[in-house]
């Protein structure tokens, strides 16, 4: 036998031996922005001035601060924007309230996505903060790293491609089949533009913007006696995963007790199943993420993971890995 540590009772454990974390795959799959965009947004999106304040806040001068605090987080992203620009003592409002500092630092890529998509009247301030503070997808329980934008719903990148609550279909193919006006659909319906770039694989750029819609969205707009079934009509429509990815973006999780951030880390060992037996079961292995901690006790069910493990000797010594991990799923 081995006497190698397990890897759940190693001390200080190197988890990088066994673990690491994608960094274009799954950019190459979902609403992604480019690198550095958003570093001028984070010196000021959502922060006070260091200047003294100059202007009031009219009526709303009169409120507690706890209960105006209140009522920013109630605000949608665009109607907070607007509040935000409305004078100094609004931002300066803003900039002292603790969810808004926590989005501008972590969520500004999902701050972007919706509002290039158009979600940003949909989603208020305290729904996608609660999302950044939830670690588990939302339908199957597991490490969730990304975000559902029409629903501002924490979710896994698995339950994107394929759970009933995240369907996206196209806005023309519902309005051609439910036979409403484009007008009546968009007053209804929260509109998603999509973004240009890469979805679902790298093999295809879409560079025009679609009109899309959620399916759940789709199925609670209301309706004559003798409409047909939302349901029938959905039914009618394909299902694409490249249109769920469309309305999807990475979310890191941010723990609120110990202020750490996790993007989610992948397993080295599932990478090395799938390409030696290349299988649907082996590829939503490699596909899943993980925290810190739910990856320790994947080691246990893992074969490849431990041998990785025990033969790096605990994270000690250097051994070879799979080209896509080294390359970080570049």
């Amino acid at each position: 036998m081995s006497s190698t540590k397990s890897p759940a009772k190693a001390s200080n454990p190197k988890l990088s031996c066994a673990s690491h974390h994608i960094i274009g795959d799954f950019d190459a799959k979902v609403v992604t922005a480019e690198p550095g965009q958003h570093d001028h947004a984070r010196s000021s999106l959502f922060k006070s001035f260091d200047e003294s304040v100059s202007s009031g806040l009219g009526r709303l001068q009169r409120l507690p601060l706890e209960l105006l605090s209140s009522i920013c987080l109630l605000l949608d992203l665009q109607s907070a924007l607007n509040f935000n620009q409305a004078s100094r003592s609004a931002r300066e409002t803003i900039g002292s309230i603790p969810q808004y500092h926590r989005l501008r630092e972590h969520s500004l890529e999902c701050i972007w996505a919706l509002f290039r998509t158009g979600l940003s009247h949909h989603t208020s301030i305290s729904d996608l903060h609660a999302a950044l503070l939830t670690e588990l997808c939302v339908i199957c329980g597991s490490f969730g790293g990304f975000l559902f934008l029409p629903s501002a719903t924490r979710c896994c990148f698995a339950c994107i491609e394929s759970a009933p609550d995240f369907r996206i279909i196209s806005f023309h193919s519902l309005q051609k089949e439910s036979r409403r006006l484009a007008t009546w659909l968009k007053r209804s319906h929260p509109v998603i533009h999509s973004i240009p770039g890469s979805y679902s694989s790298r093999e295809k750029e879409y560079t025009s913007r679609r009109k899309l819609v959620s399916g759940h969205h789709a199925l609670q707009f209301p309706r004559a006696d003798h409409d047909e079934d939302p349901r029938a009509i959905l039914g009618k429509l394909p299902d694409s995963p490249v249109l769920r990815c469309m309305a999807a973006c990475r979310l890191p999780y941010f723990n609120l007790a110990t202020g750490d951030l996790q993007l989610g880390i992948s397993c080295k060992g599932s990478q090395i199943a799938m390409e030696a037996n290349f299988s649907d079961a082996n590829f939503s292995r490699r596909e899943r993420l993980y925290s810190r901690d739910g990856f320790m006790r994947h080691l246990w069910d893992c074969v490849e993971a431990k041998e990785l493990w025990a033969s790096s000797e605990g994270g000690m010594v250097e051994v070879t890995e799979p080209e896509f991990t080294r390359r970080g799923g570049l």
